[in-house]
């Protein structure tokens, strides 16, 4: 309420407030003013007083005269006016400031000095007037390249309910509606595509007092639909021509169209319309006469039309004469005694199978043929029965094919043409004889000599032997010797054992012997067996062999030299070989034996005429944290470490990538040759473990060395590493071996 004194007379009050519609636009004002009394002696204007009231933006509202008597009995009041002023807004729901204000006044209410006319005014505050916005409607989508959309819409909004922003929502290829981009107030936008797309747009419009419902959706738009893959046309037994696809478009609006060609793609011809669902098509009674080939594309069955690239099938010729046929290379010499198997591979033009063949023999150079006549078989091949061709004839050999066609071809018959010929000798094989190891004689020496003899009927020299060692059914030796009159084999053999050679030879023309076989047995004098004591020795990490020789007596002669082997986990090295016996005694020391597990040792003994005695034994080392490595002359120069050793290994193998047929990635291959490195680090104590400086001028020195530690690990390779001097008792190795051959 706004009120306001008219000098001693009266007061004039002033009421006001507003009701609005956001619909409508508009703001109801209800208003009443009156007049109340100050004063009960001072006298009162009876005559009339005028008064208005005045709404902001309206105007005057009500208007008129009041008279007002004065009563002892109290203050009065009287209501001078009240009524509902309906005011509108400004289109976007706004008000001035003044829109709707009361305004009340009142005249002159008496002559005396006091008396005077008064004017009060109660503000309205009207809010802005906001409305949801209506639903878009007219949406249009319109494709402009397979990568953009333009989506066009109208806005349907009262003025106090224009939007503040449109969402755009999409559906792809049938699925369901999701919001794509929500855009600054438009009635366009264009929006990123791809190919192979039905696309369907809704929008909505949103501002302070909520969002609109989506509108209707688009119509559809597509863009360009994937091409087809894997077009394959096949025969059929009817010798019609199966088309076959596989589709790729992404919605069901689509056909594929399928056209041939019979002149490799020069030109194209249309054969048919396939509905979408379907990904085959049969060519029914093509022209056999010619090579077909077919293309397919996926269109669009609804407007604007696009059209997938087309992709074209492998070729199809239907009934024709094949190719000549490949004939296998034949070897320049055959062995005339066993069958000789003529082979080739059947050319289709057509497609269709060998059905027939014929194979031509000519015994001089193909002057004058000798013929098997056409032959119903789908086997590519033909055997010449031994002993057919004499020694030293030269045969040449052509094969000619049928498929399925019946005519055309070299003879009207459907035939190929003839192969190109190839020729081969046939020869007698060569033979061969074991003059040593003599029959039923006892061989009396420890290392094999082989002694052959070799013959051909035709004159053909010698070339080469294979001679394989066997004891029982295993294969001690096997090795290729191009010598006949003595050939030396590595594998001694043992007093008392039975073994066996077995013998083919080759010659110049290529042929190899049959097989030929010459059991023996072995008898010589054995040599005295070693006495052997095996003890490890862990300051250095190394096995000392000792080793005593008994006098020559009892059936055994003298040992003169002596070899020591040593096995780990099934491995056999040789520590040292043939060694000379100059007394009774004589230590060995194996610089290299594994520092955690068991060392066997095989020491065999040498007689003057190579007969051979064995004697083992066998130390189990358990060394705990140490670690060794040995290098130079016989692996006798060694470091040691062990305080803090920490090591690890890494494995590698040979492998190399290929590509393969009907494969996409490439596959790895690999190889026999595998690597390892060994890297570590240890700390040098003064008086525990080498010296840095002796480790220093080890790894500086070293070539291949052999690396040694508590896990049993043992490896040959290369060294490289680095000492850092902590103080003077402390020092830090760090080293890496990588392994050699």
């Amino acid at each position: 309420m706004a009120s306001v004194n008219s000098g001693t007379r009266g007061r004039l009050d002033v009421n006001a407030s507003a009701t609005s519609n956001a619909a409508g636009n508009f703001s109801d004002v209800s208003w009443n003013v009156q007049w109340v009394e100050r004063s009960l002696t001072t006298a009162f204007n009876n005559n009339g007083v005028p008064f208005s009231v005045v709404v902001g933006g309206i105007g005057t509202v009500a208007s008129g005269n009041f008279t007002f008597d004065w009563r002892p009995s109290g203050f009065q009041s009287q209501q001078l006016a009240s009524g509902t002023t309906r005011v509108f807004h400004n289109s976007d729901g706004s008000a001035a400031s003044s829109l709707g204000n009361v305004t009340g006044s009142v005249g002159d209410t008496g002559s005396d000095a006091a008396g005077r006319g008064v004017s009060v005014t109660q503000g309205v505050s009207l809010p802005v007037l906001k409305v949801v916005p209506g639903v878009p409607s007219s949406v249009v989508a319109t494709r402009i390249s397979d990568t953009s959309v333009s989506v066009s819409w109208s806005q349907s909004s009262a003025s106090n309910g224009q939007p503040t922003s449109n969402t755009i929502r999409r559906s792809v290829n049938g699925g369901s509606f999701a919001d794509v981009v929500t855009i600054s107030p438009a009635t366009s936008a264009t929006l990123a595509a791809a190919a192979n797309q039905k696309l369907v747009y809704g929008v909505r419009a949103t501002n302070t007092a909520g969002a609109s419902a989506f509108s209707a959706s688009s119509t559809a738009r597509y863009t360009t639909p994937a091409a087809p893959s894997s077009v394959v046309a096949a025969k059929t037994a009817a010798l019609n021509i199966d088309v076959s696809w596989t589709p790729n478009v992404a919605y069901v609006e689509h056909q594929h169209v399928v056209e041939f060609s019979t002149n490799a793609g020069s030109s194209w011809s249309a054969l048919a319309t396939v509905a979408a669902g379907v990904s085959t098509h049969t060519h029914v009674n093509p022209n056999a006469a010619f090579v077909h080939v077919y293309r397919v594309r996926a269109v669009t069955t609804a407007s604007p039309i696009l059209s997938s690239g087309n992709v074209t099938s492998n070729s199809v010729q239907l009934l024709t004469a094949p190719n000549a046929p490949t004939l296998a290379a034949l070897p320049a010499n055959a062995n005339r005694q066993a069958a000789f198997v003529v082979t080739w591979a059947h050319n289709p033009v057509d497609t269709t199978a060998q059905t027939a063949f014929e194979v031509n023999f000519s015994a001089n150079g193909g002057s004058t043929w000798t013929s098997t006549g056409k032959v119903t078989s789908v086997v590519s091949s033909r055997t010449i029965a031994a002993n057919t061709y004499a020694a030293n004839q030269s045969v040449t050999v052509r094969v000619r094919t049928w498929g399925q066609a019946t005519s055309g071809g070299s003879d009207g018959t459907g035939a190929s043409v003839y192969s190109t010929s190839n020729t081969v000798t046939f020869k007698t094989l060569p033979t061969a004889t074991i003059v040593s190891p003599a029959s039923g004689v006892n061989y009396t020496e420890s290392t094999l000599d082989v002694q052959l003899n070799f013959a051909q009927a035709e004159g053909a020299v010698f070339v080469s032997a294979q001679i394989a060692l066997l004891e029982g059914a295993t294969v001690l030796e096997s090795i290729v010797s191009n010598t006949l009159a003595s050939t030396l084999l590595d594998t001694t053999v043992d007093d008392g054992s039975a073994y066996s050679v077995q013998v083919t030879v080759t010659d110049s023309n290529g042929l190899t012997s049959t097989l030929v076989t010459r059991s023996f047995t072995v008898a010589y004098t054995l040599p005295v067996t070693a006495g052997v004591t095996v003890e490890y020795l862990p300051d250095s990490g190394i096995v000392q062999v000792g080793l005593t020789f008994p006098t020559a007596g009892g059936g055994r002669v003298a040992a003169t030299t002596v070899t020591v082997f040593r096995t780990i986990g099934g491995v056999r090295e040789t520590v040292a070989s043939r060694f000379p016996i100059t007394g009774g005694t004589l230590t060995i020391l194996d610089t290299t034996p594994t520092i955690n597990g068991v060392n066997g040792y095989t020491v065999r003994t040498f007689s003057n005429d190579g007969a051979t005695a064995n004697a083992t034994a066998t130390v189990t080392t358990n060394e705990g944290d140490m670690a060794f490595l040995s290098s130079g002359p016989g692996f006798a120069e060694i470091v040691k470490f062990q305080s803090n050793l920490r090591v690890a290994a890494t494995g590698a193998r040979e492998q190399e990538l290929v590509r393969a047929a009907g494969r996409v990635s490439p596959i790895a291959l690999f190889g026999p040759a595998k690597s390892l490195q060994v890297s570590g680090s240890a700390t040098l104590f003064a008086g525990d473990e080498s010296t840095p400086q002796d480790v220093e001028a080890f790894i500086r020195a070293a070539g291949v060395c052999c690396y040694r530690d508590g896990t049993g690990r043992r490896m040959f390779g290369i060294v490289a590493g680095s000492i850092e001097t902590v103080s003077a008792r402390q020092s830090e190795l760090q080293f890496t071996v990588t392994e050699a051959t």
